[in-house]
């Protein structure tokens, strides 16, 4: 896999007020990232999970802590599934 390195400036006082290490900063800030891009539907749970450095398993978890759900089925799937179900 390629990968791209990014570089991103943070005042040390940020990490000294969260007292976080630099690698573990970066790891949270990859985790939120892909979060937040698993929730507006732009990455996959495959490529979120992927991009938060985690197995699925580990991400799904990470998401219930969030209070984000794991599937994304809204009502309009639903019914699109029931009035499938009801015509067979």
């Amino acid at each position: 896999m390629n990968m791209t390195t990014l570089t991103l400036n943070v005042p040390e006082d940020i990490l000294y007020t969260l007292n976080e290490t630099k690698k573990d900063f970066v790891q949270k800030i990859k985790l939120y990232a892909a979060i937040e891009l698993y929730k507006l539907q732009k990455l996959s749970m495959g490529k979120a999970s992927e991009l938060a450095e985690m197995n699925k398993p580990d991400f799904m978890f990470e998401l219930g802590k969030h209070e984000i759900p794991v599937i994304n089925y809204d009502i309009d799937d639903f019914k699109e599934e029931v009035e499938w179900v009801m015509t067979k």
